[in-house]
C-alpha cells in the first residue's frame, strides 16, 4: 500500500475508529489484528501486500501479543496521523488511570521492503520486527503545478516515472507507471474531495489501479477492496503451504519406500541364502580354516557358486549365519510388503486430503523421529547396538536407557557417540567378537576418526562407568576397559 492510497483509506476509516477503546492486539502468522470490540483493525504485514482495513474481528486462529496489548489495553483512539502521503500510519491512544494520563503511539510502516508494527510510549518502544524503515519525506504530489509537469514530460518523456518516483511523495511503480500531466490533475482533484474508485488489475501479483481500463473488479471503497483482496491473498498463501507441505511428506515417504524396496529382496534372493547354508554343510571338508570363499557345485542348478565366508569363524558357524538370515529375510518379507503397501496408500491420503492443514494425515516418519532419541542397529546374531545421537543423548542412553550388563563403547582420543551394545546372550557371558567389532565399528563411525581406519575402540560393560563431574556434558570415566581396533562402518 502506497501513501496515496493510505491517505485514502485513512479518511474513509478515520470516523469510525477515533474514540474506540483498543481491547488486545492479536497476530497470526503476518496478519496483525487490533481489537475494537467487535471490530477491528487488520494489519498485513505481508511484504507482498502490505494493508490497513477495518473489519469483523475473527478470534480463531489468532494469538494474543501480551507485550503490546499490556502496553496499551484499554486505550482510547485519539486521532489518524500520516505525514505528508508516507506510508506510516500512527495511530494516537490515551490511557487514563485513576487522576493520570498516558498517550502512546501505534505505528503502522506499509514500506514494502520491511512492514512493522511499532508502539512509541513516554518510556518505550516496543517493535514487532527488529527492522524498521525511517525516511525523509519527499515533495508532496499536491505542490506541483500543471504547467511544470509538462516540461518535464516533453523533455524526457521516457523518464518521466522515474522522475515523478524519485522526486514525491506516496507513489510506487505501479501508481507512478500509468501517470501522465493529465491524470496527476485528476489525482490531486481525488486527494482534495478523497473520493475514489479503485479498480483491481491483478491479485497475484496484487496490483491496483485508479486509471486503469481493463481490470477484474471496480470497488466502492478502498476498505472493502483490502478486506477482499488480503482474504485472497491469505487463502492463496495457505494453500501454498499446504501444497508445499504436502509435497515433503510425499517427498519423505518416497525416500523410506525406496529403502523398503531395497530390503524386499525377492524368494529366490532369500532362498540363495538356505542354499549357500546348505552347500557349506556339504562341502565342510573342502573348507580349509580361515578361507574367506568356497567355489561349489551348487546341486540345484548345476551351475558353480561362490560363497563368502567369514574366516575368524568354523564352516559350522557361517553355515548357520546364512540360516539365520534366511530365516530373517523369510520372516520379515510381509512386513515390509505391508509397510510398503501402507506407505503407498499414505501418499494417496496426503494427495486426495483437502486444503486444511489440521486435515493432513501424520505420517509415521515424524513420529518415529520423535519417538527414537537414539540410532538403532540390529545385528545378525540380534544383538542391538544403540547409539547417541548428541552430548544430551549421549548422557540419556549411558545414564538411564542402559542396563548394567550392557556394553559401552566409545571412540579413544577423538569426540564421538555413546555406543551400547545389547547382546542375547546368558548372564556371565561376553558378547562374540563378531557383535564387539559390529558395536566398536559403528562408535568409530559416529566419531571424528570417522574417515580413518584401524582406530582404537574402548569398550567395558556399564556397571564400570562413573559421570566424569569436571569434565563436558555427556563425558565419562572407564574404571577398567579393552580395546579393539576396527575400520569405522554401520553394519549391512
Amino acid at each position: 500500500m502506497n501513501g496515496i492510497y493510505l491517505d485514502l483509506l485513512r479518511r474513509e476509516i478515520e470516523n469510525r475508529v477515533i474514540n474506540r477503546h483498543i481491547d488486545e492486539i492479536c497476530i497470526k502468522q503476518k496478519l496483525l489484528q487490533i481489537v475494537l470490540g467487535k471490530q477491528a483493525l487488520f494489519v498485513s504485514l505481508y511484504s507482498e501486500l502490505p494493508a490497513v482495513y477495518l473489519s469483523k474481528r475473527v478470534k480463531i486462529g489468532f494469538d494474543k501479543l501480551e507485550k503490546f496489548t499490556n502496553a496499551i489495553n484499554s486505550s482510547r483512539i485519539e486521532r489518524l496521523e500520516q505525514y505528508d502521503f508516507m506510508p506510516v500510519l500512527g495511530i494516537v491512544v490515551e490511557k487514563t488511570r485513576a487522576a493520570n494520563r498516558a498517550c502512546a503511539q501505534l505505528i503502522i510502516s506499509l514500506y514494502r521492503e520491511a512492514p512493522n508494527f511499532i508502539i512509541k510510549t513516554t518510556r518505550t518502544k516496543k517493535s514487532l520486527y527488529s527492522r524498521y524503515i525511517e525516511k525523509k519525506p519527499k515533495r508532496s504530489i499536491l505542490d506541483v503545478s500543471p504547467q511544470e509537469l509538462e516540461q518535464i514530460y516533453k523533455k524526457q518523456p521516457s523518464k518521466f516515472h522515474a522522475y515523478l518516483l524519485k522526486e514525491f511523495e506516496g507513489l510506487d511503480k505501479n501508481l507512478a507507471g500509468e501517470l501522465t500531466p493529465v491524470r496527476i490533475v485528476h489525482l490531486q482533484k481525488i486527494l482534495a474531495c478523497g473520493k475514489v474508485k479503485p479498480r483491481v488489475v491483478s491479485v497475484s501479483p496484487f496490483k491496483l489501479s485508479l486509471f486503469a481500463n481493463e481490470y477484474l473488479k471496480e470497488y466502492d471503497l478502498l476498505n472493502l477492496l483490502f478486506e477482499d483482496n488480503v482474504k485472497q491473498f491469505l487463502e492463496a498463501k495457505t494453500k501454498e503451504s499446504v501444497a508445499a507441505r504436502k509435497a515433503t511428506m510425499i517427498r519423505n515417504i518416497e525416500r523410506q519406500l525406496v529403502r523398503l524396496q531395497q530390503k524386499a529382496l525377492s524368494n529366490e534372493e532369500i532362498e540363495s541364502y538356505r542354499i549357500k547354508g546348505e552347500l557349506i554343510l556339504a562341502n565342510l571338508l573342502k573348507i580349509e580354516k580361515g578361507s574367506r570363499h568356497i567355489c561349489v557345485q551348487n546341486s540345484y542348478d548345476n551351475k558353480e557358486i561362490v560363497i563368502t565366508l567369514d574366516p575368524q569363524i568354523t564352516a559350522q558357524a557361517n553355515a548357520q549365519h546364512y540360516f539365520l538370515k534366511y530365516k530373517k529375510l523369510k520372516r520379515g518379507l510381509p512386513k515390509i510388503q505391508e509397510r510398503i503397501r501402507r506407505l503407498e496408500q499414505e501418499i494417496t491420503e496426503i494427495k486426495d486430503a483437502s486444503f486444511n492443514l489440521p486435515d493432513l494425515p501424520k505420517t509415521r516418519c515424524g513420529k518415529d523421529k520423535k519417538t527414537e532419541p537414539f540410532h538403532r542397529f540390529e545385528l545378525s546374531s540380534g544383538a542391538i547396538v544403540y547409539a547417541g545421537k548428541h552430548a544430551r543423548s549421549n548422557q540419556e542412553l549411558t545414564f538411564s536407557f542402559a542396563r548394567p550388563n550392557d556394553y559401552f563403547f566409545h571412540i579413544r582420543s577423538y569426540e564421538g557417540a555413546h555406543v551400547i551394545l545389547r547382546a542375547k546372550i546368558p548372564r556371565g557371558q561376553r558378547p562374540n567378537k563378531r557383535d564387539i567389532d559390529d558395536a566398536a565399528s559403528i562408535a568409530a563411525y559416529f566419531s571424528k576418526a570417522k574417515k580413518q581406519k584401524n582406530v582404537p575402540v574402548s569398550y567395558t560393560q556399564r556397571k564400570y562407568l562413573k559421570k566424569n563431574k569436571k569434565g563436558k556434558p555427556g563425558s565419562v570415566i572407564l574404571m577398567r576397559e579393552d580395546v579393539v581396533f576396527v575400520d569405522p562402518k554401520l553394519p549391512e
